[in-house]
């Protein structure tokens, strides 16, 4: 395979079999799965040993961890590209799911070693690949005439933070979903697959959010200020869950874990203006970084937003 499959996991290590394993349409012996632990409680890593001693795919990465990880989806990215260099392992790409996403097609891992095979000029060009994410299961039936994917989010683009938008790419024209693959701004968090090599040169790791909100939407925008293309292949499915699921599993809550409270304003600090629909003055900010600055010049964000989310979708070659 072209790529090892990620999960950065805190307390939650039931969902494998209870959930991954039980309800995906993709067979999960037939890849290898890296473990970022983020400093689970005792029997929480009693029960990821159990997993490793009992499925010789799975690989815990980082075993010594003592202590929580700052900006955690940045810090199993940095942690699994050095465990691959430091085993001699080959795969450029990491495929990481959250802990509540899986494949919603039986020939995932088959089609998408495929397009990482076919097309080469992803090692140079893209940063991030995301694919169609549906939040129906639907019996593990996933039909684009009869739901609604949702394959990113975005903030930049024009028309993109109103409805039937509303910060993320939902309910696009049809084209969207027909097309081979399309640049946008953030492919949904949930499953992302990360370019190894570009991550290792490109990505700043020294950031300030605590928790994993908008860890992968800052990535994505560090790719995009080097020209380096967040892209997504909408004939590829996964699926989320909001519940209909993982609520038959007895897990651990943790709201301030999943819900950080800085990440807002880390994100503002960083990039010039306040993420998110709610910012009514976000294209105002952006346009003010635009004039008083040259901190986007020759960037993708830049080319963003003076595009409309209905003249998409757009490929690599409509940016260059």
């Amino acid at each position: 395979m072209e790529f090892v499959v990620l999960y950065c996991n805190k307390n939650q290590y039931q969902m494998f079999e209870e959930f991954i394993f039980k309800y995906s349409l993709a067979d999960y012996n037939q890849v290898k799965i890296l473990v970022y632990d983020d400093n689970s409680i005792l029997e929480q890593k009693e029960l990821l040993k159990k997993l490793c001693t009992k499925y010789d795919n799975i690989e815990w990465i980082n075993p010594q961890v003592n202590k929580d990880s700052p900006a955690p989806i940045f810090s199993a990215f940095k942690t699994a590209d050095e465990y691959l260099l430091s085993n001699k392992l080959s795969p450029n790409w990491m495929l990481f799911f959250e802990n509540d996403c899986f494949p919603f097609q039986e020939n995932f891992w088959e089609e998408l070693n495929n397009i990482l095979i076919k097309y080469n000029w992803l090692e140079n060009k893209v940063g991030l690949l995301g694919f169609s994410n549906f939040q129906k299961y639907n019996q593990g039936e996933q039909i684009h005439s009869s739901g609604n994917p949702v394959p990113g989010r975005g903030n930049l683009l024009k028309g993109i933070l109103q409805p039937p938008h509303s910060g993320w790419y939902q309910n696009l024209p049809q084209e969207y979903y027909k097309t081979d693959y399309f640049v946008l701004e953030v492919p949904n968090w949930q499953s992302v697959c990360v370019n190894r090599k570009l991550f290792r040169e490109k990505i700043s790791v020294d950031v300030e959010y605590k928790g994993r909100l908008l860890n992968t939407d800052d990535i994505a925008h560090q790719f995009m200020l080097y020209n380096i293309f967040n892209i997504c292949f909408p004939n590829l499915a996964v699926y989320h869950d909001s519940g209909e699921l993982k609520n038959n599993v007895n897990l651990i809550s943790d709201i301030k874990y999943s819900r950080s409270n800085n990440v807002h304003e880390v994100f503002e600090n960083r990039w010039g203006w306040k993420w998110g629909k709610r910012n009514i003055h976000l294209r105002y900010q952006f346009e003010q970084v635009l004039k008083n600055s040259n901190f986007y010049n020759n960037s993708i964000q830049k080319k963003l937003f003076y595009m409309h989310i209905n003249e998409g979708p757009k490929s690599i070659i409509d940016f260059e």
